[in-house]
């Protein structure tokens, strides 16, 4: 026991970065995976989406694909980790207005924190 406390004394700052940086992987793992699903849509729309501030022409700023569907919804189309998806501008070319996809998507939509559905992957639906 006194080798574990003087083990956390010593290393206290990787202690705790180690302690707050596992249960962050975790929820974002447990998120990616626990709320995956599969759903169709038409797409109405395709745009991005862009995020951050500008203060005097220096700022951050990142841009979302987005993706509009005929039935009201909002998702969003960028890379992700867990999946290991890296061709999110692809896909966005791909998808065209007025096709019907099958898709795979995770997230939720949470107006208050600009949060969107991410797509994983789409195929095209032939009629």
């Amino acid at each position: 026991m006194e080798d574990l406390l003087k083990f956390l004394f010593d290393n206290f700052g990787i202690f705790w970065v180690f302690l707050l940086l596992v249960p962050f992987i975790l929820l974002s793992w447990l998120y990616a995976y626990g709320t995956k699903k599969e759903t169709t849509f038409v797409v109405k729309d395709k745009g991005t989406l862009t995020h951050g501030y500008v203060n005097d022409g220096n700022g951050q700023t990142w841009t979302n694909f987005m993706i509009y569907t005929k039935d009201g919804r909002s998702l969003k189309n960028v890379n992700s980790f867990w999946y290991w998806k890296w061709r999110s501008t692809e896909l966005q070319a791909k998808l065209q207005k007025g096709k019907k996809y099958r898709a795979i998507i995770y997230g939720w939509r949470i107006g208050a924190f600009n949060v969107y559905p991410n797509i994983v992957s789409v195929k095209e639906i032939k009629k």
